[in-house]
């Protein structure tokens, strides 16, 4: 193998990792609490400015750009949820220069805010990455829903409402 293909694999393998580093960075800040303008700034600045997230519950949970990731980051997710532990895994990263993708599930143990009732939510992220100055910065998240479940019933008893309602636009 040459120097040249060893320098390009090590490169990818930096990359992938640090792309782990930004998701976990993610999810930190977002389970800190968004509703802290700090954890919401820091969350927004790994981001690209023409971002785009898709919640996964239709038209209206699709925001982009910088003011729609504060009405997000800043309104919807601190108005849906209180409490949150995202635990993400199994990760699928493909690095293409400047560019990458990913997939990951995730699960996370969740309060709801309106209610206080404890729930499940599980799904997969679909993710696009851009290396800008240097840095890799997210450029869209999707969300995809499993389950969004009451606590006390559980996924299987009840996938959650909130699902229907996303399956219904």
């Amino acid at each position: 193998m040459s120097l040249e293909a060893l320098e390009a694999r090590i490169l990818k393998l930096e990359d992938t990792e640090k792309i782990k580093q930004l998701k976990a960075t993610y999810c930190f800040l977002c389970d800190a609490g968004l509703d802290d303008p700090k954890n919401r700034d820091a969350l927004i600045a790994h981001f690209t400015a023409d971002a785009r997230v898709d919640f996964g519950l239709g038209s209206a949970s699709v925001f982009s750009g910088r003011e729609g990731l504060e009405v997000f980051f800043g309104q919807v997710v601190p108005g849906a949820v209180s409490f949150c532990m995202h635990m993400v895994h199994n990760a699928i990263i493909e690095v293409d220069g400047d560019r990458a993708t990913g997939k990951w599930y995730y699960e996370a143990p969740t309060t709801d805010a309106s209610s206080g009732r404890a729930q499940w939510m599980a799904g997969t992220y679909l993710e696009e990455y851009v290396r800008e100055d240097g840095e890799w910065k997210f450029a869209s998240i999707e969300t995809k829903w499993k389950y969004i479940s009451p606590y006390d019933e559980g996924w299987a008893k009840n996938p959650g409402e909130l699902l229907a309602l996303a399956t219904a636009d």
